[in-house]
């Protein structure tokens, strides 16, 4: 068995967790052929098969998936390594890569912003995407930070290697139209009867809302299914339904018709987090370290402004 190429090893383990050739190509935006043709040279190099054809697509041979186990560690070593060099030179630099949610946006662009013009070396990069795929991407190392949410009643367990920091809390609020019978402070159980807006049920925001009225006691009849902020709230104010949004949802404002309210018995939020590899005891890239600091700085004040003012709408 000839020396592994780290790169190829990367190819194989973006396999293994994307679940296929033209899924791993997309994430390392290359061509599927290009990931056949790395999967393939790898194979030479091992001196044994690592893949198979099953069907229309390919999976991973007991060797294949033994090394794709290997390879994880070696792309974690790697950025260990890398973090360390970094470390050692002075002044923040390199490019930091952060996956984040969209309404997220209220505190990752200021802190983007403030951390450019602190350390005017550092290159920071947003992507977004839905949580799972981007902490896919951040274990696949492609990513440097995810700001993930994680509700209180629909908790989330992150793969190992990776560490979760909270940043900021949002509070859930309740949209109903203005014109409905309800009024004031508004619990959960109340709305039982009422029809319900809600995102697809394999969405954060459709698996939240399912599962916080679940557990006030009834199943919501979802009877519009959208997970565009604007288009909930449209439909809210038509009076066609209500809703369960986070408060950073309303830092816009909400149309006329819309009357907004905290959750309460019990009060519920999610909470929003910067998710990194583990150190693994070793230290942390300055670049990433000065990130951090502006978002936890972002983070906090951005939920406090959008809960005061859905609070007050």
């Amino acid at each position: 068995m000839t020396d592994l190429d780290a790169r190829r090893l990367r190819v194989l383990h973006t396999v293994a967790l994307r679940g296929g050739v033209t899924a791993a190509a997309a994430s390392l935006h290359v061509s599927p052929s290009a990931v056949s043709q790395q999967l393939a040279q790898l194979e030479r190099e091992a001196g044994c098969d690592l893949v198979e054809r099953v069907g229309r697509g390919i999976c991973l041979t007991p060797a294949g998936q033994a090394l794709a186990v290997h390879a994880e560690q070696v792309l974690h070593a790697l950025d260990r390594a890398g973090a360390a060099v970094a470390a050692a030179r002075t002044g923040v630099a390199g490019t930091v890569r952060v996956g984040t949610f969209a309404t997220a946006g209220a505190f990752v662009a200021p802190a983007v912003a403030r951390a450019r013009r602190r350390h005017p070396a550092l290159d920071l990069r947003v992507t977004e995407g839905e949580d799972e795929s981007t902490l896919l991407d951040l274990r696949l190392t492609l990513l440097d930070v995810v700001v993930m949410q994680e509700y209180d009643h629909v908790p989330v367990t992150l793969p190992s290697g990776l560490t979760a920091r909270p940043v900021a809390d949002d509070p859930l609020y309740v949209v109903t139209p203005a014109t409905g019978p309800l009024s004031g402070r508004v619990r959960l159980r109340d709305l039982r009867d009422a029809p319900w807006i809600a995102p697809a049920p394999a969405t954060p925001g459709g698996r939240v809302t399912r599962q916080a009225c679940r557990d006030a006691g009834f199943e919501p009849e979802i009877r519009h299914t959208a997970i565009d902020v604007a288009l909930v709230l449209d439909l809210v104010a038509a009076g066609l339904g209500v809703a369960l949004v986070p408060a950073l949802v309303l830092r816009h404002g909400v149309p006329a018709g819309v009357r907004t309210g905290p959750t309460w018995d019990p009060p519920l939020k999610r909470t929003i987090s910067a998710v990194v590899r583990t150190a693994g005891g070793g230290p942390q890239r300055p670049a990433v370290a000065a990130f951090l600091a502006e978002l936890a700085a972002a983070g906090a004040a951005a939920a406090g402004a959008a809960g005061s003012y859905a609070a007050g709408s």
